[in-house]
């Protein structure tokens, strides 16, 4: 078992086998939510079978599995359509360690992205923020336990990464877009949750005010 792990709902259009190489350094975890399970059975000894979306997925597996978060210093919870390598993913959890973050995003390097402030930045190696979106997200395992109860809060995950800048105290410059790394959402964001967004922002008095340094 390695120190860091990819965690990853995916699918038949899955990108998972971009991200690993013979010389990865970390465990890869799958949930299958379609029917790519004979696709993907050995693409790891982590591989396990369910149907719904992607955070309620990893928390019902954190759940079934609860020594996981312990065994790993990183998990990095990348949407199944982004491209990126292994090394990059490396890098991801060496900047992790080296700037002591409690969570953190590789800067998207394409135009399919939904906010601003995660594209990437030339001459920068970071830039400290107070949101780290869904689509990929990396979390400390102290952070991973601070915010794991939202990915039961809602069905699609909207609103709860404007959650975690609270829950894990952003002004203590623990939180990053990374543009040291470099990924690429292959796919236009499909799916429209704003009634969903709304109701979570509401119900815990949440601000979408988003910065970055």
């Amino acid at each position: 078992m390695n120190e860091n792990c990819v965690m990853a709902a995916v699918g038949k259009s899955s990108l998972h086998r971009e991200w690993v190489d013979e010389n990865s350094k970390f465990d890869l975890h799958l949930i299958i939510y379609d029917d790519s399970y004979g696709l993907y059975k050995n693409d790891t000894p982590y591989v396990t079978t369910d149907k719904g979306y992607k955070f309620k997925l990893i928390y019902d597996y954190l759940s079934r599995n609860p020594d996981l978060i312990d065994r790993y210093n990183y998990i990095y919870m990348p949407d199944d359509d982004i491209s990126i390598d292994s090394s990059s993913i490396k890098k991801l959890f060496n900047l992790m360690d080296k700037y002591q973050l409690a969570s953190a995003q590789p800067a998207i390097a394409n135009s399919f992205y939904s906010y601003p402030h995660t594209t990437k930045h030339k001459d920068s190696i970071l830039r400290y923020t107070n949101f780290i979106e869904i689509m990929q997200p990396c979390f400390s395992q102290e952070a991973l336990k601070k915010v794991l109860f939202t990915f039961n809060e809602t069905k699609s995950g909207w609103g709860i990464d404007f959650h975690w800048g609270i829950i894990l105290d952003y002004t203590q410059m623990n939180m990053a877009i990374i543009d040291d790394i470099g990924s690429n959402h292959t796919r236009p964001v499909q799916s429209d949750n704003r009634e969903e967004l709304h109701e979570y922002m509401t119900k815990h008095d949440l601000s979408y005010d988003i910065y970055s340094t």
